[in-house]
């Protein structure tokens, strides 16, 4: 009862089957065992029963959510070129805009100010989602 055997279908059952609390697999109302892992399925009544499909729901629904998580991350990871592409273009874009506010502060150009604050803004957001995780 460790790792369940087999992701359950939908999380929502429909009203002619129910889910196996053991393995999640979906089984006609009328059966007694489990068709995929042999499990008993007579209900008993009471707030015990309650609490453990309770818990064996939450139990699936966070399993769901780690196995998605980590099938989005394996996925979303980029390629190291373009890894080393952001990296170099945020580089770039601070260091032209430190240039830039260096010659803007010369000239007292308020104008050229402003855009090199953008470029060092962009520079910094480029570096920054590249070092971040998500």
């Amino acid at each position: 009862m460790d790792k369940p055997k087999k992701e359950p279908v939908t999380l929502n059952q429909s009203p002619d089957s129910k889910l196996c609390l053991n393995c999640g697999f979906p089984n006609r109302n009328t059966d007694t065992q489990c068709m995929y892992c042999r499990t008993s399925m007579i209900e008993d009544s009471g707030l015990f029963n309650w609490f453990r499909q309770t818990y064996y729901i939450l139990r699936w629904r966070w399993q769901l959510k780690q196995k998605r998580n980590s099938l989005d991350s394996q996925e979303s990871k980029p390629p190291f070129y373009r890894s080393i592409g952001f990296f170099i273009l945020g580089v770039v874009l601070s260091a032209v805009g430190i240039f830039v506010f260096t010659s803007a502060i010369s000239q007292n150009s308020f104008s050229s100010g402003l855009i090199a604050l953008l470029l060092v803004g962009y520079g910094i957001v480029t570096l920054k989602t590249l070092f971040s995780n998500k």
